[in-house]
């Protein structure tokens, strides 16, 4: 059980140079009594947003997704209670904690049946995971949405196998970079490019008409099994090691 798991060790320390993700598999939270713990510690607000998809299974991601995060912050607020959270969020619709004594920061993204929660203290997150997709016209999306750069990468791939991942592995630290700054489509996705992607860091370089800030990331990026792409992109701090565990919530 999720519960069980979280309770059993909870998380009740993160240090300012940890990150900490934690990967679900939907499929593994579809019991009754499981999804009725969700439900119980969503908000009102949470609760519409939830009914505002169409289809059960988005709903369903949404609850498990929205009840997990509450669960995994709490064992960090020992005095309050997965349903006592309150969260604000910027303009551009990136939530935060609040009130928010430890500094602490997150983000959430899903694909398919996978959900990747990203928690660090102290340093803006973000984090992406896609699920591979081969019937995607991947040449057509890189050229609206990448820099130049990255797209002649990508075309230089030498099969259509190593330009899927090429692809993806580009798309999830792009999207892991914007969701970290918080400012959403502001950034645009051809207004900064990375290199470097197959290295354990890879490198991002901004140009001058990016609204991306100039503040140093640290990136990364990895498969999970041959379905999904995942990158992390977190602020850097020269004083501090950076220290990812990675927590696979999988029954």
């Amino acid at each position: 059980m999720f519960s069980d798991l979280i309770f059993a060790k909870p998380a009740q320390n993160i240090g300012d140079q940890d990150v900490h993700l934690w990967l679900l598999d939907t499929r593994q939270y579809e019991e009754n009594h499981q999804l009725a713990l969700f439900r119980s510690i969503l908000s009102e607000s949470e609760h519409r947003r939830m009914l505002q998809f169409r289809k059960p299974e988005a709903q369903q991601r949404f609850l498990i997704a929205r009840g997990a995060l509450r669960l995994l912050l709490a064992a960090l607020h020992p005095s309050l209670s997965p349903a006592d959270l309150a969260f604000v969020f910027n303009d551009f619709g990136k939530p935060a904690l609040h009130p928010n004594p430890l500094n602490i920061h997150f983000n959430v993204s899903h694909s398919g049946n996978m959900i990747l929660i990203a928690i660090a203290r102290g340093r803006e997150c973000g984090t992406d995971i896609e699920k591979l997709d081969a019937s995607r016209n991947i040449r057509e999306l890189a050229a609206f949405y990448f820099h130049p750069h990255e797209h002649a990468l990508l075309l230089h791939a030498p099969d259509e196998a190593a330009q899927l991942k090429h692809f993806y592995a580009l798309w999830t630290l792009k999207e892991a970079f914007i969701k970290a700054e918080g400012k959403g489509m502001a950034i645009a996705g051809d207004s900064f490019y990375f290199s470097d992607i197959d290295s354990a860091h890879p490198q991002v370089t901004i140009t001058e008409n990016s609204q991306a800030s100039v503040q140093p990331w640290r990136f990364s990026q990895q498969f999970f099994g041959d379905d999904f792409s995942m990158a992390l992109a977190v602020a850097e701090n020269d004083e501090l090691e950076l220290s990812v565990m990675c927590k696979c919530l999988i029954v």
